[in-house]
């Protein structure tokens, strides 16, 4: 399960591997979605909103997509290196067998990650040519946590205004204990700039 925080420019910032048994609300809603549309076997690719109130619970969650498929991008990758020794290809061709999660112990119904995961959205911050990207690699390379990074944009590229995933100026994907991935998260945002 992941949580996607948005900025209030609307844009993706981070999105975070959860315990499914901390929203038993959003699971049933999203395991019923499932099944009221044909999903029967095999993954299910639930994408849903919700309100988050005072105290910090979510409440009237609205579907925004269902699909028969694994989560897009890195996302299964990663939830692999949270969840010690599963693998969602694995699970995917045994389920469409009719088996069920062979690493899922039988007093629980969910996947619980060991490790948290932070996937990081770095931003263009306003439309125009970049003259320079500022990520000091050399720093970021050493984190504990870094999993992987990518840049999308360079020095003399014309870009636009992020305003989705796919006009990003880069992601950078953490997987450790959450404090320290908080930690390298603050490096990682610090270390990350464009002059335009």
């Amino acid at each position: 399960m992941w949580k996607y925080q948005k900025t209030k420019q609307a844009r993706y910032d981070n999105a975070e591997i959860c315990n499914p048994e901390n929203y038993p609300e959003l699971v049933s809603y999203a395991c019923d979605v499932a099944k009221a549309v044909g999903v029967r076997y095999g993954a299910a690719h639930n994408e849903l909103k919700a309100r988050q109130d005072e105290n910090g619970e979510y409440f009237d969650p609205v579907m925004i997509e269902v699909g028969a498929r694994l989560s897009g991008g890195r996302k299964s990758t990663m939830a692999q290196t949270a969840i010690d020794n599963w693998d969602p290809f694995t699970s995917l061709i045994q389920s469409h067998c009719g088996l069920s999660c062979q690493r899922i112990p039988k007093d629980i119904s969910h996947l619980i990650p060991n490790r948290f995961v932070r996937h990081l959205f770095l931003p263009v911050e306003k439309a125009g040519l970049i003259k320079e990207i500022r990520f000091d690699e050399a720093t970021i390379s050493n984190l504990t946590t870094l999993h992987s990074s990518v840049m999308i944009v360079k020095a003399g590229d014309i870009v636009e205004e992020t305003t989705d995933i796919v006009s990003c100026a880069g992601f950078v994907w953490l997987v450790g204990e959450q404090a320290q991935v908080d930690m390298d998260t603050k490096t990682v945002l610090d270390s990350f700039s464009s002059i335009y």
